[in-house]
């Protein structure tokens, strides 16, 4: 690369200092630094003010000279989604102390989680930090969802004197701030804070060696307002040509960035040779520029010299790291290059995004990859990068990467891709989402064909299909089993389908009491789930191993495989997927036949996780509550176990008479006729109860749980009013603590 010959370079300044590409990190904002001195007890800073103001370069000079622990997070379009923007708050609050890896792991974007667990932890992390802080969120404009601001509300409200969150926007005062302003513990600057006045216009135009007078000064501030990067361009506009403003004489009609695009077309731009140019305007595609990918959407093989010269040459490439492999634009320079390339090549863009995304699908970054992906709008390609990830999501508590990835993609488009269609459906499965299940298997059906069935045995993704359809189970046992048959000849040997259509296969044989075979199949769900790396299901299969062994009477067994089965769902923090109910189910029963005091809370939690399958797999609506029951008399508790056994009679499909099942019910109903001490149970909920209570820690209001649950305001509220008579409370916050005593809703993540 190099830059045209007899041209000067218009960006080649002299000993570049600063850390960002609007040319006033050589002006010291003294003014504004002195003015949060003065107001240091306010803990929250709201910097509001058009791009190319200065915001970035004065935070940045802030935190270089505040003596507090400082962590950034730069927004981007794709952080708009509020479990990936909960999880950079989570790690941010963990790199100043201590970790928050249980908050982490906890984070999810769907309600009722969302209120009622991660707004609370982020508020807890905020509020824990072991010393004062400078939390800084810049670009906040760009995230739009009202979950994300919900975050940022929660952060706000909890950070404590001595830290500060520093809130830096495009746009006008998030709503939410209302009530640090009305409190006092809002700072708040503005455009006509952060416009430079004559003194650092002075200073900005002497650090560029600008020759002009007191009259040429004045004008250049009052015609730029005193906007940073306006006055930036012009002093180097004034520098090459001996001229300022644009060459049309005035400022552009298209506002402001359309005024700074102008300067970067005629100022940086055209004094560019055609190779530098394109390579500019084509890796504007990247968030994030490196070499190798840079070459891969180029077909070049030069990047790794370029990128180093064009960061000495132009001060709007930036360095990300001291490696001297990963730069960016300025985010003003890369808007010019992408307007530029939209309107004279908008084809070629897209398939800049195909190459990027086949890049970063090969290097392993699939989020990258999906992002590039997206914007070429091809459901094929998105497919074949999808897919392939989508079993690991499932098993090993990554459903949130999973449902941010398709969140991203229209209903139409998911439509269209046999594969997006499944994934789909899976997803919801596994969110213990039945209705959304339902609907995304008949998509998934049509797409497949009348005869679907005959097909799984021969193509992958129907076999995937059909193991869906076993796993919901609407045919019976058989039918399961002959899905699960046809799913294992149709799935390549290391797809990550094949465990879970061997587990549902196992317990089917189980139930009709072909234990031998059903054992064998366990085992090898076992194995290969432990080849594949699928924690969920190694627990899934050790679980039913081990009712298994209890139902024979070698409890001690039995509690060493659910106990193995326990410590894959801890250390893999699975708790949430809607499959590792019949996990918890076989915990509460053996801590309830060994007197462990734990007992009773998970066995409220294992009553949330089961209200929250019904409609998926039978079998478990059966025997999970039977379980269930049997862990509610080990703990003394009749009414419990009498309202246990009560739902399950009530899921009994006839399928299920003269099955393995059968004899579950039979002992559940012995051992409550044994019980001769009845208990008042505060955890005798119905499972309409139970989803309702799940709702209660959350911020909604009961019309809007309603709207959740496809409930009316009144039945919510006659369900809550039970809900508090029977947990023996007078309040909405009182029951949220007793159930989370229980188990019954998860509590928010400590530190």
């Amino acid at each position: 690369m190099s830059v045209s010959e007899g041209a000067e370079p218009p960006l080649v300044l002299p000993a570049p200092q600063g850390p960002t590409g609007d040319g006033t990190a050589w002006v010291e904002r003294t003014r504004l630094l002195a003015r949060l001195s003065t107001q240091a007890r306010t803990p929250v800073v709201l910097v509001s003010a058009p791009a190319g103001s200065g915001k970035s370069t004065f935070l940045d000079q802030w935190s270089r000279l505040d003596g507090r622990a400082c962590v950034t997070i730069s927004a981007t379009v794709w952080l708009d989604d509020p479990a990936l923007l909960a999880r950079a708050l989570v790690d941010s609050f963990a790199r100043i102390g201590p970790p928050a890896s249980d908050a982490r792991t906890g984070v999810t974007g769907q309600e009722p989680g969302w209120s009622a667990t991660v707004l609370p932890g982020l508020a807890r992390l905020a509020a824990t930090r072991l010393c004062d802080y400078l939390l800084v969120v810049d670009d906040v404009h760009l995230l739009q969802g009202a979950a994300c601001h919900a975050a940022l509300a929660a952060v706000a409200d909890a950070v404590p004197d001595g830290s500060r969150l520093v809130l830096a926007t495009r746009e006008e005062a998030p709503r939410y701030l209302a009530r640090a302003r009305a409190a006092g513990r809002l700072l708040e600057i503005e455009p006509d804070d952060l416009a430079f006045d004559l003194d650092e216009a002075a200073t900005l135009f002497d650090r560029l060696d600008v020759t002009r007078s007191d009259d040429e000064l004045a004008e250049a501030v009052e015609r730029a307002e005193g906007w940073a990067v306006g006055l930036y361009l012009h002093a180097l506009s004034m520098r090459g040509h001996g001229t300022g403003g644009p060459r049309d004489g005035g400022p552009s009609r298209r506002g402001r960035d359309g005024f700074v695009f102008d300067y970067i077309g005629t100022q940086v731009l055209d004094g560019l040779d055609p190779r530098t140019r394109h390579f500019l305007t084509r890796t504007a595609a990247l968030d994030e520029l490196r070499p190798a990918v840079c070459d891969a959407i180029l077909d070049r093989q030069d990047s790794v010299a370029v990128l180093p010269e064009l960061c000495d040459h132009l001060q709007l490439v930036i360095p990300v790291d001291d490696s001297g492999q990963r730069f960016r634009y300025h985010h003003l320079l890369r808007d010019a290059l992408l307007s530029e390339l939209t309107r004279e090549a908008p084809t070629e863009l897209v398939d800049l995004h195909r190459r990027a995304a086949l890049w970063f699908d090969e290097a392993g970054d699939l989020d990258q990859a999906v992002r590039h992906a997206r914007a070429t709008h091809d459901g094929r390609l998105l497919a074949d990068i999808i897919w392939p990830a989508v079993p690991d999501c499932l098993t090993s508590g990554s459903l949130e990467r999973l449902a941010g990835w398709l969140r991203g993609i229209s209903e139409h488009d998911l439509q269209q891709e046999p594969r997006l269609t499944t994934a789909t459906a899976w997803l919801a499965l596994q969110q213990g989402d039945p209705e959304r299940m339902d609907r995304w298997l008949l998509h998934a059906e049509n797409l497949a064909g009348r005869d679907w069935r005959e097909h799984a045995r021969t193509d992958e993704v129907t076999a995937s299909l059909a193991c869906a359809e076993a796993v919901v189970g609407r045919g019976g046992l058989a039918d399961s089993i002959a899905l699960c048959d046809a799913a294992l000849s149709g799935l390549p040997p290391d797809s990550g389908f094949r465990s879970a259509a061997a587990f549902v296969r196992g317990v089917c044989l189980t139930l009709l009491r072909d234990l031998p075979a059903g054992l064998a199949g366990l085992g090898a769900a076992e194995g290969l789930a432990r080849a594949l790396g699928q924690p969920l299901l190694v627990a899934d299969s050790l679980s039913w191993q081990g009712l298994l062994a209890v139902a024979s009477g070698d409890q001690r067994r039995g509690t060493e495989l659910v106990l193995e089965a326990r410590s894959l769902i801890g250390d893999h923090q699975l708790e949430r997927l809607a499959t590792s109910a019949h996990c918890v189910t076989a915990l509460a029963l053996v801590l309830a036949l060994n007197h462990d005091p734990s007992a009773v809370r998970v066995l409220g939690t294992a009553r949330r996780l089961t209200a929250g399958t019904d409609g998926i797999a039978p079998w478990f609506a059966v025997c999970g509550r039977l379980v269930q029951a049997r862990a509610a008399v080990a703990l003394g508790d009749g009414s419990l176990a009498r309202r246990l056994i009560s739902e399950a009679t009530t899921h009994l499909t006839p399928d299920l008479r003269d099955t393995l099942v059968s004899d579950f019910l039979a002992e559940a109903q012995s051992a409550l006729a044994m019980l001769s001490v009845e208990g008042v149970s505060a955890a005798a909920l119905s499972p309409a109860e139970i989803r309702v209570l799940q709702f209660l820690p959350s911020h909604l209001t009961i019309p809007q749980i309603g709207e959740h649950l496809c409930l009316s305001p009144h039945t919510v509220k006659s369900h809550t009013l039970a809900i508090y008579r029977k947990l023996g409370v007078c309040s909405r916050d009182e029951s949220v603590e007793r159930a989370q005593r229980l188990g019954l809703v998860e509590a928010p993540p400590r530190d």
